[in-house]
This record gives C-alpha cells, sequence and structure tokens, in this order.
C-alpha cells in the first residue's frame, strides 16, 4: 500500500486523525460482494422505478460514472478506494422541502420496488412506525448538502463506496475533514439510489454483511441513527441506537458525485 494513500488495498478508507470510536485493524468478517459494474442495467433500474424523467442517457450516465473513477484513480491519495465497492447510480432533479418525507414517500418505497423485481422470492420490509417528516437534517460537516443542493437544480451522478467499515456514526463525521473536498459522506438518497440501482448490494449467501448507515444524516437524536440491514435474504429499513459506540458489524458509505 502506498504509505501517502487514504484507503487501504481492500479501499477501507483508514482511520487516520480520527477521535471517536473505530476500530483500526479489521479482520472483514461483513463482508459486500462486488454488485456486477453493468451501467445499463443500473440506469434502466433507477428510471424505470422512479418514474421521472431525466435528461441523462445510458452513455452519458457510463461516461459520467467512468469519469469518476478515473479522477480518482489518477491520485495516489485516493486510488485504492476503487479496490473496494463501488457502486454506480443517478438520482433525478428533484424539489424537495423535507428530507425524512421525501425517503418515507418516494425513495424507500422504490427500495421496495427494485427488490422486488430482482428478489421476488425475498421481502424488502421497512420497520418504520410513524412518519419520517421533520426527523432528519444534514449532519455537521458531513458535506452531504452539496448532493442535495445540486439535486434541485440537476440529475445527479455519482459513486457510492460503502468504504467505512467499523467506524461508529460519530468518527465517520470526523474523518470527512481529512478527505479530499469531493467526497461526501453518505446519507439518505444516495444510499437508497445505490441499492434501487443493485438491489443485490447487501446479498451475500456466503457470508454475512454489514449494516448500513445513513451517517451523512443526523436523526431525531444524537444517539441513533437509520440504516439498511440484511435479514436473511430480505433487505429491511430501520433505526436504531448507536449512542457513538463502533460495531464489526456497521458500516456507512462515501460519495463522489461526477464534476
Amino acid at each position: 500500500m502506498d504509505m501517502s494513500s487514504l484507503f487501504d488495498d481492500y479501499g477501507r478508507c483508514l482511520p487516520q486523525g480520527t477521535t471517536s470510536q473505530v476500530h483500526a485493524q479489521i479482520r472483514r468478517y461483513y463482508e459486500i460482494k462486488q454488485p456486477e459494474l453493468d451501467y445499463a442495467t443500473v440506469f434502466s433500474r433507477i428510471r424505470s422505478n422512479f418514474g421521472k424523467s431525466t435528461q441523462l442517457t445510458i452513455d452519458l450516465f457510463a461516461k459520467k460514472i467512468k469519469a469518476i473513477q478515473t479522477n480518482l484513480e489518477s491520485s495516489a491519495a485516493t486510488r485504492n478506494i476503487t479496490q473496494g465497492i463501488m457502486v454506480p447510480f443517478f438520482i433525478p432533479r428533484l424539489s424537495f422541502t423535507d428530507i425524512g418525507e421525501t425517503l418515507e414517500t418516494l425513495f424507500i418505497p422504490t427500495v421496495g420496488k427494485s427488490y422486488a423485481q430482482k428478489f421476488p422470492d425475498y421481502q424488502f420490509v421497512s420497520h418504520i412506525v410513524g412518519s419520517l417528516k421533520g426527523l432528519l437534517t444534514v449532519a455537521a460537516g458531513s458535506r452531504h448538502d452539496k448532493l442535495l443542493q445540486r439535486l434541485t437544480q440537476e440529475d445527479v451522478v455519482g459513486i457510492y463506496f460503502p468504504c467505512l467499515l467499523e467506524y461508529s456514526v460519530p468518527a465517520t463525521r470526523e474523518i470527512i475533514a481529512n478527505l479530499p473536498k469531493e467526497f461526501l459522506l453518505s446519507g439518505g438518497f444516495d444510499t437508497v439510489a445505490a441499492i434501487i440501482g443493485s438491489p443485490d448490494l447487501l446479498f451475500n449467501k456466503e457470508k454475512y454483511t454489514p449494516l448500513l448507515w445513513f451517517s451523512g444524516l443526523e436523526a431525531e437524536k444524537h444517539t441513533i441513527g437509520y440504516h439498511f440491514e440484511a435479514y436473511g435474504y430480505n433487505l429491511t429499513f430501520n433505526r436504531k441506537g448507536h449512542f457513538g459506540n463502533v460495531s464489526e458489524y456497521w458500516n456507512s458509505g462515501l460519495t463522489v458525485l461526477s464534476d
């Protein structure tokens, strides 16, 4: 591994300079398999399941994704992230006023449609009781606001990297300050869009997969968070307390957007 790299040989972000809980050494017991990088299929899943118009074409989507990857590979500091899991996605331009309400009414149901198409014998289940309206805001310092601002103006294309394995949620919000400006801490819309395009992201018959936090979002209490989690071969959406702790079962994502 290049000593100037911000990521290890498996694409995990190195926990340098964090004071919150994080495991410096990990055994990778919980593992995500790389979904097939079929840009046409990913594009079609997202477009058809969102059911919204987009200025993007399959070719333009693929071109933008490849440009992100090329840019990351051009720097010794960031190229190792491309050795890990990469999940391309796009989100059609969207006007919204409340993050939680939009997740509840648009994004989460769309995950259910995509998962059912890919795995008709299994289920996507949301365990959230009650409305999400007013419960979610952008976490301070996460840079996630950059994605939301762009989304109100244009279709957003990016790659989701679940590379913060065995970080506490507070540690994910610390590490982002040490990374180049193109890295955003993944929240709800981007994590969901990644799974809509690649519904098998947490499907692994050989190994257990980690939970995926929405670390770029602050929940109604600082000690809880929202997440996706595999339960057998089903996919679930839920919230739970993290209390600032770390677990080898926990993962969060970094998002890099196209220019």
